[in-house]
């Protein structure tokens, strides 16, 4: 598999296995050490436990759905374009970049997230 492939498939755990699931717990064997994040709070380095304790008490808060994305790679970076509903009202869309090294998550930049989202399922591109 060529390293960008392996990079999505990285991508497609942290999505499939860990946020549609809200499995934060899996933090840990996905993200770095160290994960830099420039997001709307400005850029910081966190670990990965960090990282994961910050998102624990969602978990027991939040249900996930409708939940679609759509990842493109090249080299050490992938970008997702996805959509999600929390608690089957709430809408988020994102387009989201990660770089990665040594197959594990560590950085980071999401510039804004459309907090009451308008894509409709269709309008994310499909991984086919």
């Amino acid at each position: 598999m060529s390293k960008e492939e392996d990079n999505k498939a990285l991508m497609r755990r942290w999505y499939d296995e860990m946020w549609s699931n809200l499995a934060f717990e899996k933090i840990p064997e996905l993200a770095g050490p160290h994960y830099k994040r420039h997001d709307v709070r400005g850029t910081r380095v966190v670990t990965a436990e960090e990282y994961r304790d910050e998102l624990l008490p969602v978990a027991g808060q939040w249900k996930i759905s409708d939940f679609s994305y759509f990842l493109m790679a090249e080299g050490d970076f992938v970008t997702a374009i996805g959509s999600w509903k929390i608690n089957n009202s709430m809408q988020w869309d994102w387009v989201q970049t990660f770089r990665v090294e040594n197959g594990k998550l560590v950085e980071t930049w999401l510039p804004a997230m459309a907090m009451e989202g308008k894509w409709k399922p269709e309008e994310i591109p499909s991984q086919t």
